[in-house]
């Protein structure tokens, strides 16, 4: 059996001048060995010819404007370039890290027939097997009531509208998988066929008295919700 492909996303840093790529990370790689020594240096510690080197850093001027290698070393552009390469790639990094640390936003609905609330299990991790409020991710675009209707269907087959926003849920450790903001709504039945579907197992509605073992912090803001049922606006 071949082995399974496995895909990742990467943002190389360039450097530009007037709309034009001037260095990559391999060039920048040979301008930094080159600051430490001379061509023969570099030449040795990358794994290429004395003459790849000189071509590369020829591409390098040709693109810069002006020499950057004087008897064999790095010139003052040479050195201003590196240090200028170096500072927007520790931009770079910083900036994707603030872009992917950013919180998801989920909704979740809520669902009360006949004292029995709504719950899936969970066919995937986190807290695989266990027990949860059915909901997800809002996608781009799309409103939040509009998600939590959107989710209900896709796990539970049954149609929902909104009723009320019963809390949010954004304490960091709600969910391993990071930082998680949940919008909970109060949702009622408006049609439907109670079906398990996307990345639910079952589908059902359970005893809040005896609920099964839940996931994330469900538990609370299923009493969350059943409170605010109890005192409705």
């Amino acid at each position: 059996m071949a082995p399974a492909m496995t895909y990742s996303l990467r943002a190389d840093p360039v450097l530009t001048k007037d709309g034009s790529d001037l260095l990559d990370q391999e060039d920048l790689r040979l301008l930094l060995r080159l600051r430490e020594g001379g061509v023969a240096e570099a030449a040795v510690a990358l794994g290429i010819s004395e003459r790849t080197v000189r071509r590369r850093v020829r591409s390098i001027e040709r693109g810069a404007g002006g020499k950057v290698l004087e008897n064999g070393r790095l010139n003052r552009l040479g050195v201003d370039l590196v240090e200028r390469m170096e500072l927007y790639v520790r931009l770079l990094d910083e900036q994707m890290r603030h872009l992917w640390c950013k919180p998801s936003l989920t909704c979740d609905g809520l669902v009360v027939r006949q004292g029995k609330v709504l719950l899936v299990r969970r066919g995937k991790e986190p807290y695989q097997g266990r027990y949860a409020l059915p909901g997800g991710f809002v996608e781009y675009g799309e409103s939040a009531p509009d998600c939590a209707v959107r989710e209900v269907k896709e796990e539970t087959g049954l149609d929902t509208e909104v009723l009320r926003l019963v809390g949010v849920y954004s304490e960091m450790g709600r969910d391993p998988r990071g930082h998680f903001v949940t919008l909970l709504y109060l949702m009622s039945e408006i049609g439907g066929e109670l079906k398990a579907g996307d990345d639910a197992e079952v589908a059902g509605f359970f005893d809040t008295s005896d609920l099964p073992e839940m996931a994330f912090d469900h538990e609370r803001m299923i009493a969350d919700g059943l409170g605010a049922m109890e005192h409705p606006l």
